[in-house]
């Protein structure tokens, strides 16, 4: 009878022979896991720069001037609304009385009142001529002085400075 062989891994053994030439595989011993250390808690230390806190101040600040410029700004812009709409109700009001008052200044109309009232027109021996000495006087500006360059910039500044002190205020 042919020997029959069996196979363990790669390596064939003879099933009728005890003694077999491959060794069986060994599996490596899994090794214990290690027992977690318990670390010590760290203090965490939280370390801020003044000059942090003083960056951080400022844009504090200047987030609150934007939003009360913003709010400012609105404010003015509702005025500015209401003017408008009292510009525009005045105008058409000044053009209605501007047009009935164009429409009273008919001439015929007005010498038929003048008769009413019992005037006459002007006879030419009522006209006198009057003569004005020569005497008239005129006011003469003079230019305003011509300022260096320098006076000009600092009168800008000044100017602006002063806007600027406004506009906040």
């Amino acid at each position: 009878m042919a020997e029959q062989y069996r196979m363990n891994g790669s390596a064939a053994l003879s099933i009728y022979t005890q003694e077999s030439t491959a060794r069986p595989l060994e599996r490596p011993q899994k090794l214990p896991d290690a027992p977690a250390q318990k670390k010590p808690k760290e203090k965490l230390r939280l370390v801020v720069s003044p000059f942090t806190i003083l960056g951080g101040a400022v844009a504090v600040l200047m987030l609150l001037l934007v939003v009360f410029s913003f709010v400012r700004m609105f404010e003015e812009q509702s005025r500015v609304s209401t003017l408008q709409e009292t510009r525009a109700s005045l105008t058409k009001e000044h053009e209605r009385l501007t047009a009935t008052y164009e429409q009273s200044l008919d001439l015929k109309q007005v010498e038929q009142r003048a008769r009413q009232l019992g005037m006459r027109e002007v006879q030419p021996s009522q006209i006198r001529e009057i003569e004005i000495a020569a005497g008239d006087t005129t006011q003469v500006f003079s230019a305003p002085e011509e300022r260096n360059i320098f006076e000009q910039v600092f009168e800008a500044f000044r100017s602006l400075f002063r806007d600027a002190v406004e506009y906040f205020s």
